[in-house]
């Protein structure tokens, strides 16, 4: 997975406020690229088909913010489970995503 970006800065976010992120992503590989999981914190959700994306192809992540139970700055991270494994094992490939904000009250 070749991500057009990884990280987000939302900057200031009012608490409470909803605030969309999309991440773009092309299978540079061999395979066809499968998502298993895709996992953030509760203040995020996340907007995937989990479609299988063929080699040289694109797909795009959606997800939403939602800043209502948050009290301070913080980065989050999203993990990425791939059902693709690490050549030669049973290891499961992980990407992970992130996005960062400030919260004023």
């Amino acid at each position: 997975m070749s991500f057009a970006q990884r990280s987000f800065d939302l900057g200031k976010v009012k608490k409470g406020e909803k605030r969309s992120l999309t991440y773009t992503f092309t299978n540079l590989g061999d395979q066809v690229l499968e998502v298993d999981l895709i996992s953030a914190c509760d203040c995020t959700t996340v907007d995937y088909d989990y479609k299988p994306v063929n080699p040289g192809e694109s797909g795009v992540i959606k997800m939403v913010f939602d800043s209502s139970e948050k009290e301070e700055a913080e980065t989050i991270n999203i993990d990425i489970l791939l059902k693709n494994t690490l050549p030669g094992t049973d290891v499961p490939i992980i990407e992970r995503l992130e996005y960062s904000f400030d919260i004023i009250k």
